[in-house]
């Protein structure tokens, strides 16, 4: 079964985090790419320190713990600010913490109990949506409220936790219905016995405590599933996909000789072998197919050349000094497909299962790998729609297809050379609601009148701008970066967010990754307006400018022409010492000269 989206780079805040279903909660995030706050109290120091140290190694996302007694409404104004002064925005909000006091009767249960179970199990969840709403409108994000089955069924010797769970199930609905106008989502999950710590501990004090422990053990399968799920946009697809196992081979009988990596043209040579896989509405997923490189036959009324149904990837293998060969970061590729195909309303597939596919791919054609570290092997997964109809409408046929060929360095002369900019705040390309965060034709096609114009204007590449403020987004196709000195004299490293016209790039994600290991300068997700670039360039605050992409990893930026005036940017003067760092120590792990776990061996 498959969730309609991954949380790759979204910020999740879970309270109650370090133990039993909060903890669930938090791993299942991490593991799918988010950036996770978590919280409990002073008490869970230690078991919140612990498990930050064990999931940052292992998951693919990252997590911060940070200690909140939610009952204290400084201390959820305190979590909050912590979340925003980080990562600059919150995409899903998940109010756990709460508490299941030992039975009693309602006559033995003193106001004093009830108002602080109220506080904890209730009051908190309030305060936390209220302060985290502001920029949950922002990220049209969602909270995820938990309740209780009880809540609807009732529970024996517990009324003011049944009346606190059933609050909760009410304030969600309500909360759900004002917010809709913000496009947030509010919903609440309302699950039975969970095998936790705190659940075991309560069946214990029954009467017959193994008997009650037996009943509750099924109640914990796929618990954490829910919360991922609620955490995605509308679940358009959930279904079986394709399998590795079922692949087929058909090996080309004639095989093209291979280019020397000198000779090497971006997108312009190809090899062998490619790997397609069907899928209609009535049969599924069919079985992957590897065979010999070739045109595709599609009906003229296909949904992708008429409506833009239509989605790809850009990845890259590399020959290393070891002679084996890697690919970098896959499944953060994997994850951002995924996200474009719930988009596009294209069917959803396993992303291992598809990895498994490209490196078998990789592995026949791996002769097209070049002998250089100078060059790679260009991986292009695709995926179209192809219903005959000229109808819009969701696609009943599509067609996911991987292409690969060997390409050169993005620069001829195997050095840095800088770019110049035109900045004109006419041409936008993305805006927030639309689908400049996922990797469709549709949102490069447009771009190509105002590349363009940009070489008319002497320029090699765009800076998009957006909105009135003029905010900076993205460089040509890569993303951007900015190295100053703030004006405090701090230097800092600052990038745009992802916030919905921002697309997540996987060198943009392993270069902050980088600059936040080294701790050595500070490390910003923002909004940065032109006034400020400009304000920093009058001022003389600018270190280096550069753009981050799979091409060229880093692309530094040489001068700006904004509204007539040519602006001059010293990344060269001052280097550029960073990016070429960051140059240095990317290509560094996808060669084998370091290693590390981003770039996994396929042969």
């Amino acid at each position: 079964m498959a969730c309609a989206q991954r949380y790759v780079n979204k910020v999740v805040i879970v309270t109650g985090g370090t133990r039993g279903i909060g903890r669930g909660i938090v791993k299942v995030f991490v593991q799918n790419g988010a950036k996770v706050v978590f919280c409990a109290q002073e008490t869970e120091l230690s078991a919140g320190q612990s498990l930050e140290s064990v999931l940052n190694k292992e998951g693919l996302g990252s997590c911060t713990f940070v200690s909140c007694d939610v009952t204290k409404e400084d201390d959820i104004k305190r979590l909050i600010n912590v979340t925003i002064e980080r990562f600059g925005q919150i995409d899903c909000l998940v109010n756990n913490a709460g508490w299941h006091p030992p039975h009693k009767t309602t006559d033995e249960t003193t106001a004093e109990e009830f108002r602080d179970l109220l506080n904890l199990n209730l009051i908190s969840y309030f305060l936390t949506s209220k302060y985290a709403l502001p920029y949950l409108r922002k990220t049209q994000g969602n909270i995820i409220n938990l309740s209780s089955l009880v809540a609807s069924i009732g529970q024996k010797d517990a009324a003011p936790y049944v009346a606190t769970k059933g609050a909760i199930t009410a304030m969600t609905k309500a909360m759900a219905v004002d917010e809709s106008r913000y496009q947030v989502r509010v919903n609440c999950i309302s699950p039975s016995n969970i095998m936790t710590p705190l659940w075991e501990e309560l069946a214990g004090r029954t009467e017959d405590a193994a008997a009650t422990v037996k009943g509750g053990e099924n109640a914990q399968v796929g618990v954490h599933k829910p919360y991922l799920s609620l955490s995605c946009g509308s679940l358009r697809f959930v279904s079986s996909s394709f399998k590795a196992a079922d692949l087929t081979i058909e090996r080309n009988p004639v095989l093209k000789p291979k280019p020397e990596p000198s000779t090497l043209v971006f997108g312009k040579q190809f090899s062998d072998h490619m790997l397609t896989i069907s899928w209609s509405a009535a049969g599924g997923w069919e079985a992957p197919q590897i065979k010999p490189f070739q045109n595709l036959s599609l009906h003229p009324a296909s949904s992708a050349l008429h409506y833009s149904i239509e989605l790809f990837e850009g990845m890259k293998a590399f020959r290393g000094v070891d002679n084996r060969i890697r690919l970098f970061r896959p499944m953060l590729n994997m994850e951002r497909m995924y996200r474009s195909t719930e988009r596009s309303c294209l069917p959803l597939f396993d992303k291992d299962e598809l990895i498994k596919c490209i490196n078998k791919l990789v592995e026949i054609d791996q002769e097209w790998v070049p002998y250089s570290t100078d060059a790679s092997l260009y991986i292009r997964p695709t995926f179209i729609g192809t219903e005959p109809s000229l109808g819009v409408s969701r696609a009943g046929h599509a067609l996911l297809f991987v292409i690969v060929g060997p390409v050169g360095p993005y620069f001829a002369t195997g050095g840095f050379s800088p770019v110049s900019l035109l900045a004109d705040p006419r041409y936008v390309r993305a805006w927030r609601g639309g689908v400049g965060e996922y990797k469709m034709g549709g949102n490069y096609g447009p771009t190509i009148a105002v590349q363009s114009e940009a070489a008319r204007q002497k320029c090699q590449q765009v800076l998009w701008l957006y909105g009135e403020n003029e905010e900076i987004t993205e460089v040509g196709t890569m993303n951007l970066f900015i190295y100053w000195t703030t004006e405090k004299g701090e230097k800092e490293l600052v990038t745009p967010p992802l916030d919905g016209i921002i697309l997540p790039g996987v060198t943009r994600q392993s270069l902050l990754d980088l600059a936040r290991e080294w701790g050595d300068f500070k490390v910003t997700e923002r909004r940065v307006l032109m006034k400020e670039l400009i304000d920093a360039l009058d001022d003389g605050r600018i270190l280096e400018v550069f753009g981050s992409g799979t091409a060229c990893v880093v692309c530094p930026v040489g001068s700006l022409l904004y509204r007539g005036q040519t602006y001059q940017i010293p990344t060269m003067k001052n280097g550029p010492d960073l990016a070429k760092r960051f140059h240095k120590e990317l290509t560094d792990i996808q060669y084998g000269r370091t290693q590390r776990d981003w770039a996994p061996l396929i042969i």
